[in-house]
């Protein structure tokens, strides 16, 4: 990915609407980063209090922690192209953007599926002998979890260092060329899309079919509890109900909105639309929305950052009065 050298004239200040779509996506990257900063606060403000940190809490710490960065270096990257364009010159600059937003990305994503698998072992009722000590150790495997997710996502993001970019120097105005490869004045910046579908679609299946394991797990679970219910005529409002119809629609709509995020994403990585075509900036939209989009999810479906988040809303309310 050589492109040292290339003569990439300076543009000017940003036309208005571009202003106006920077603005936009600032409060969007502002409202997401708030709330995943909100849930490691308040996880890290609890752990600190009784001096332990649930497993459930260790995996939304590393969630929210995981999109919060995410967020910062989207944002990063769609501020300086918008307005420093002829800083693609420094390929380094573009080809590490790109490879901490899909590192971020994958992080994510491993992290959810941890997080679905956590639900899943805990809430789903199962007799099987495999099923009954997953549960009893689940806790004591969510660290190495983690650490593996973090792990395996680095190995996924490594050939964005070599083989899936390539800048090259041009003279030629802006233009797109074929399917991925982005020109702009002095610089052509070809994507190799069978090696980044590749890369990202096999990390991505892998979460994928754990996210929809625990999905059918769940739900198998819940069917057969609830017609155990209807033959002894007990009621559905227990507690093992609440919890399971709660943790299916926090995994289903999870797996929903990864899969919406990951496709708006590999849309932008692969640079098929202009970076300021209406397609493009739809995907920049999503992007920024997916990850707050989930930590409501997550926030309205844990009691303990609920009711934080109402004691901050209240808070915020009450400051306004004066």
């Amino acid at each position: 990915m050589e492109a040292e050298g290339c003569n990439v004239p300076k543009t000017g200040n940003p036309p208005l609407s571009t202003i106006i779509y920077l603005v936009f996506s600032a409060v969007e990257a502002v409202v997401g980063m708030s709330l995943n900063a909100f849930i490691v606060a308040v996880n890290c403000i609890n752990g600190i209090k009784s001096r332990h940190l649930k497993s459930i809490d260790k995996i939304l710490t590393a969630l929210g922690i995981s999109r919060f960065f995410y967020l910062c270096i989207l944002s990063v990257k769609i501020f300086w192209e918008a307005i420093f364009p002829w800083t693609f010159e420094v390929t380094n600059v573009y080809q590490t953007l790109k490879a901490a937003i899909w590192f971020l990305t994958c992080t994510s994503l491993c992290f959810s599926a941890c997080l679905c698998s956590f639900y899943c072992i805990k809430i789903a009722n199962f007799q099987h002998h495999i099923f009954i000590r997953l549960k009893m150790g689940i806790s004591k495997l969510v660290p190495w979890l983690l650490l593996v997710s973090v792990l395996g996502s680095l190995v996924n993001t490594s050939p964005f260092f070599s083989g899936i970019y390539s800048i090259t120097c041009r003279k030629n105005n802006n233009s797109f060329d074929v399917l991925g490869n982005h020109s702009l004045e002095g610089i052509s910046v070809q994507t190799n899309l069978f090696n980044l579908f590749l890369y990202c679609g096999t990390g991505f299946s892998v979460v994928f079919f754990i996210l929809t394991t625990s999905t059918f797990l769940l739900l198998f679970s819940l069917w057969r509890q609830t017609h155990q219910i209807q033959k002894s005529l007990a009621s559905f409002s227990n507690p093992s109900m609440a919890a399971h119809f709660q943790a299916v629609k926090t995994i289903m709509s999870l797996l929903i909105t990864d899969v919406i995020n990951f496709v708006s994403l590999m849309l932008l990585l692969s640079n098929i639309f202009p970076e300021k075509s209406p397609t493009n900036q739809l995907c920049i939209f999503i992007v920024y929305a997916c990850p707050s989009v989930q930590s409501i999810i997550l926030v309205g479906g844990n009691p303990k950052l609920k009711r934080g988040f109402s004691r901050v809303m209240h808070y915020i309310r009450h400051m306004s009065m004066f």
